[in-house]
């Protein structure tokens, strides 16, 4: 495990924050914040505007790391709704101007760190240690409902809205309506009556809340990461905030004139929200995405148990056969280790491996013919939790490619592939094709699977309960792709019947 000093660096559309941490003692020796940067109108994330202020605070950081003697920093920034192409401008400014490389989190990364930290703080400091109902992360353009049960993630759902975005809508009603507040939370309602029959409410429904600073420096005591809201305090605050003008606001609640205006929907997003769950405990708390990057830094299991989470979400949403995801998925880790030699890949592509297990058929749902095809664009529209852009691609084209297409280098698709992921893609699809064939009736007729490299052929040895004619078949068919890109041949050897 790795000792001494790290420095933690995010870049977040409204401000730049460092933290310094002591591995050693597990402790913050140091954590020092930007000002506030200028939030955009049409784009949250206005970076390219903003470059000069950020380089010229990180340019600070670096002096600050070096008078820590910190030789182990990162950097992260927050994409939110900033494109890719804006992000590869302004990563290489920043690089240009301060040598510091940024690593970008998308929208389901920086989830996927909050809740980590909320997690985290939750079954430490909560009245039950073990989180059960739901938290609520307000973000500036977007927030996000994830639920947990018994401390233990269980799914999420994105909300098309954000304290910024409403705060916008919130400025141009006002100029036409009288009671803009009432018009927002028929706006919220709308953004959330669709979860309602997904969410799993009840009469004791508790949630935790993220990302709303102001209840968080009210209501948190020192020392403390998270603590309750009294019911009817936060009503009462919020009655008296509807008619609240921008000074008192200022003066009361210690807000900049840019944040200023993000008080009040942050107040009309979590009243409309314990409304509709019928909300009888809130806690609030202020972990951050920095507090999840510094949990997973120590302890990525949750990420990728949340991974994995997600992935089985999906498939039981389009109704994947569940008995033929575990076969499939148990298989394609026996051949992913026993390759590990040839293939060199590391843990991380064993997990987009056995993601790609989970949902490689859910294309089923809209049509069994060409599923594949219907699997990887589900894939790409439902985007995991957790995982990054390019490894979500990753994903979507080893489902791609798990059945009837190859990927070769003529074929359109596979040609428009980063070259970075083209050889990981094939490597991990070859895998699955063969795993995928050995349970072609989804009858799991084989027992047990047994290795074995003799010359240039990998035998693969199976125990069965039933002849093997469909699956002979399928394999046959399915492992070209499998001698192309390991150079050996799959063969598919009976020593056993039941």
């Amino acid at each position: 495990m790795e000792k001494g000093l790290l420095g933690l660096i995010l870049l977040k559309p409204d401000r730049l924050t460092l933290r310094i941490i002591d591995l050693d003692h597990n402790r913050v020796v140091n954590e020092a914040r930007s000002g506030s940067l200028h939030v955009g109108q049409n784009q949250i994330a206005n970076y390219a505007e903003n470059i000069s202020a950020i380089t010229n605070n990180l340019l600070g950081f670096k002096r600050l790391l070096e008078e820590y003697q910190v030789a182990n920093y990162r950097l992260y920034g927050a994409l939110t709704d900033m494109d890719l192409v804006t992000g590869k401008y302004v990563a290489n400014q920043i690089f240009v101007r301060t040598g510091f490389k940024i690593e970008w989190l998308n929208k389901d990364q920086t989830l996927a760190q909050i809740l980590a930290a909320v997690h985290n703080v939750a079954n430490q400091q909560l009245e039950d240690s073990q989180l059960t109902g739901y938290v609520l992360n307000i973000g500036l353009s977007t927030s996000n409902l994830a639920y947990f049960k018994n401390g233990s993630y269980a799914t999420s759902w994105e909300i098309d809205m954000g304290k910024a975005r409403l705060s916008q809508l919130v400025d141009n009603l006002r100029q036409t309506a009288a009671t803009p507040s009432d018009i927002i939370l028929d706006y919220i309602s709308s953004k959330l009556e669709y979860l309602v029959p997904e969410l799993k409410s009840s009469t004791e429904t508790t949630m935790l809340i993220q990302g709303a600073d102001t209840l968080a420096e009210r209501y948190i005591k020192e020392d403390h990461a998270v603590d309750k809201i009294p019911n009817k305090e936060f009503h009462k605050r919020y009655r008296h905030l509807l008619n609240a003008s921008d000074q008192y606001i200022i003066r009361h609640y210690d807000v900049d004139e840019q944040s200023v205006n993000w008080v009040l929907p942050t107040y009309l997003i979590v009243r409309q929200v314990m409304r509709l769950l019928n909300v009888k405990k809130i806690y609030i708390t202020n972990a951050s995405i920095l507090d999840g990057l510094e949990v997973t830094h120590n302890d990525p299991q949750f990420l990728v148990n949340m991974v994995k989470t997600a992935a089985d979400n999906l498939a039981l949403r389009y109704g994947a056969d569940s008995n033929h995801k575990r076969f499939v998925t148990k298989v394609a880790m026996q051949l992913y280790d026993a390759l590990e030699p040839i293939h060199r890949l590391d843990s991380h592509y064993r997990l987009l491996l056995e993601v790609a297990c989970k949902v490689d058929d859910i294309g089923n749902f809209i049509n069994p013919q060409g599923h594949y095809r219907h699997s990887a664009y589900i894939l790409e529209a439902n985007p995991l939790v957790g995982l990054s852009s390019q490894d979500n691609e990753i994903i979507a084209e080893v489902s791609r490619y798990h059945s009837s297409e190859t990927p070769e280098v003529d074929q359109p698709h596979y040609m428009h592939l980063d070259s970075a992921i083209q050889l990981p893609v094939s490597q991990l699809a070859a895998i699955l094709r063969v795993a995928d064939s050995l349970d072609d009736s989804r009858q799991q007729k084989i027992l047990r699977v047994h290795l074995e490299l003799v010359g240039e052929d990998l035998q693969i040895q199976v125990k069965t309960t039933d002849d093997l004619v469909l699956e002979q078949w399928a394999f046959e068919r399915k492992n070209q792709l499998f001698t192309e890109v390991y150079g050996l041949h799959p063969k598919l050897v009976i020593v056993g019947r039941n």
